[in-house]
């Protein structure tokens, strides 16, 4: 059996989240799927990521691996390996959803059936491997997947709504969240009136946008009207680059009702809400040399406690 974890994009919010607002966000169908077997150490395969590590290994995926176990209890020698389809360190929670599909393969593999809060608890720990302090939204999305608000603290309010075609193209330039985030707080320290009234503004447009999702039928080129909004506030923030502002324009040339960075920023991915010109969007990225694709954001896992 597979058990999967999701990778996430971040529709509207980031920042903002960090300082109080809520972030939409929602679980992508790409991410990582491992199966388990019995063998000769602790370790894991992924071979698209050309991952294959122990535990015990100087490498922060065996570290993650390692925290696994240990919250599980598990010392048998077990192998997971399997495969991933969503991009590593792009910004699309390609940690989040190794640490949850890891924590399901091996529960299921000694037998445990995990709570969601369970679950949510032992990946979080493995997550810590390789962020620190994260936020826990990438590892709550990867593991329930679906559509919400997100709260730091408070969770997932989820929403119900049809999962929504959307295309991402990858900048190509490294990703530094820690100095965005810096950024921003400088920024507080700076301007406190006009930074703070900023990042209002982007809480306020997750709170709008998920209204948008809830509406049956939602309302996507209001939608895309606020990723348009969106993308200036974080551009005003020092958040944006030319390369993020030229794969904007790109979309919008090839029909996108709205494009944004998405994530920490200074690099990164792109995301663009273009209903039936996804292709266009991921062909107008492409001839820029971008890797790039089309997928839908609010899927959700069959069974969301495998």
């Amino acid at each position: 059996m597979l058990h999967v974890g999701f990778g996430k994009v971040i529709l509207l919010g980031e920042h903002a989240v960090v300082h109080g607002h809520p972030a939409l966000a929602g679980a992508i169908d790409r991410g990582v799927r491992l199966r388990a077997r019995a063998g000769d150490a602790l370790r894991l395969r992924i071979p698209a990521w050309d991952i294959d590590v122990a535990a015990g290994d100087d490498h922060p995926v065996a570290r993650a691996l390692a925290a696994v176990a240990a919250a599980l209890g598990v010392d048998a020698p077990v192998v997971l390996e399997g495969d991933a389809d969503l991009p590593p360190a792009a910004g699309l929670g390609s940690s989040a959803a190794v640490s949850v599909a890891v924590t399901r393969a091996l529960a299921a593999h000694t037998g445990r059936r995990l709570a969601p809060d369970e679950l949510l608890a032992v990946a979080d720990a493995s997550e810590r491997c390789f962020h620190g302090n994260p936020s826990g939204i990438d590892v709550a999305f990867a593991a329930r997947g679906g559509l919400g608000l997100y709260r730091r603290g408070a969770g997932i309010e989820p929403i119900a709504a049809a999962p929504v075609p959307i295309a991402i193209g990858l900048s190509g330039q490294a990703r530094a969240t820690a100095a965005m985030v810096e950024r921003v707080a400088d920024a507080l320290a700076a301007a406190p009136a006009v930074t703070a009234g900023r990042l209002d503004r982007l809480g306020d447009a997750a709170r709008r946008g998920a209204a948008l999702l809830a509406a049956a039928p939602a309302d996507l080129a209001a939608l895309g009207a606020l990723f348009g909004g969106a993308h200036a506030i974080l551009r005003d923030l020092g958040l944006s680059t030319p390369v993020l502002d030229e794969m904007v324009d790109d979309a919008l040339a090839a029909g996108a009702a709205g494009a944004k960075l998405t994530g920490g920023g200074g690099g990164g991915a792109v995301i663009a809400l273009a209903p039936g010109r996804e292709a266009e969007v991921v062909e107008s990225w492409r001839r820029r040399g971008k890797v790039a694709f089309a997928c839908r954001v609010g899927v959700t896992p069959i069974d969301p406690a495998a």
